[in-house]
């Protein structure tokens, strides 16, 4: 399969604490090299919302208008390391973590947070439970449950509709390691799927009837996948799958094509070499892909970052 980037219109406006964003060969480039992007969502209007894993804040971005806002600043609802981002309706979640790579280190726990997508307001505030270290990405249900990952607990937290506080939801050995396990979450076809990073494999877990995680299925793997983080569903069991390509200097990503049938996970490369890409969000037939450059954050030798780039891949048939 190949690579297409759809040009989008993004010339303009400068947010007062924001460098602008550019366009260069269809990618939305962010010059501002403190940035470090990892989480993207984007609402029913078609704006993009972005975390920095460094500062500790959200970028909008409206393609309609090439207006670059920022929706959060920094440290807004105790904001200090941004990783998963999910818009769902008049919220705006966001996974608040604390790997001491941040501006603020520090200066909050980890947590899930949310604010009113249309102000940014903040509009409530969900530490980790029981000992809950690493927020990392989130999913929401059809019910509106949101579904937390924790990479360094082997855990899944629910907030759900009405409460006001996270609860463990899944709490499973298998999960457990050294370094980033659970990543990417996605709710499809009345199942979670969760990526695990340092194995690679990708996990169903089947729902009970009051919405309670039941089975866990380990699927089969066509491909090997070297650190397995954003995970967005498409319908029918298909979804993108976001290969970071490790931690290590010199890392290099894919964006992958994965569908589910009995059991198995059949692979597919849309995008390669791609400069450890960490999330992705789809609107129409585009993907927009983050790439985060986590090997220069976590390993001193990688050196300084290339300039962040947020790519527009046009989606293959089969995954549109």
């Amino acid at each position: 399969m190949t690579l297409s980037l759809k040009p989008l219109l993004l010339a303009g406006a400068l947010a007062a604490t924001l460098p602008a964003l550019a366009m260069a060969d269809a990618t939305i480039s962010l010059p501002d090299v403190g940035f470090a992007p990892e989480g993207i969502s984007h609402d029913t209007s078609g704006n993009l919302y972005v975390g920095s894993l460094t500062q500790g804040r959200i970028a909008k971005i409206s393609p309609k208008t090439g207006e670059v806002t920022e929706f959060a600043p920094a440290g807004a609802n105790g904001l200090v390391t941004v990783v998963g981002v999910h818009v769902e309706g008049d919220q705006t979640f966001a996974c608040s973590s604390d790997p001491g790579i941040g501006a603020l280190t520090g200066t909050s726990a980890p947590a899930l947070v949310a604010f009113d997508t249309e102000t940014g307001t903040p509009t409530g505030r969900y530490p980790l439970p029981e000992g809950g270290m690493f927020c990392n990405d989130l999913t929401a249900l059809r019910d509106g449950t949101i579904l937390v990952t924790d990479s360094f607990v082997p855990r899944i937290y629910a907030l759900k509709p009405g409460t006001n506080q996270l609860e463990v939801w899944l709490d499973d050995s298998r999960f457990a390691g050294e370094g980033f396990n659970l990543n990417g979450i996605a709710y499809d076809d009345g199942a979670v799927f969760v990526a695990r990073y340092n194995t690679g494999t990708l996990h169903q877990i089947d729902l009970g009837a009051h919405g309670e995680a039941g089975k866990i299925t380990d699927l089969k793997m066509s491909a090997e996948v070297h650190g397995a983080d954003g995970l967005t569903a498409l319908g029918g069991r298909r979804f993108l799958i976001v290969e970071g390509g490790g931690l290590h200097a010199g890392a290099r990503g894919a964006l992958l094509g994965a569908t589910v049938s009995e059991g198995a996970v059949d692979l597919s490369t849309i995008a390669d070499d791609l400069n450890v890409p960490t999330t992705a969000t789809v609107i129409g037939k585009t993907a927009y892909v983050v790439e985060g450059q986590l090997d220069h954050l976590f390993d001193p030798s990688a050196g300084p970052a290339d300039p962040y780039r947020i790519l527009a891949i046009e989606l293959p048939e089969t995954f549109q």
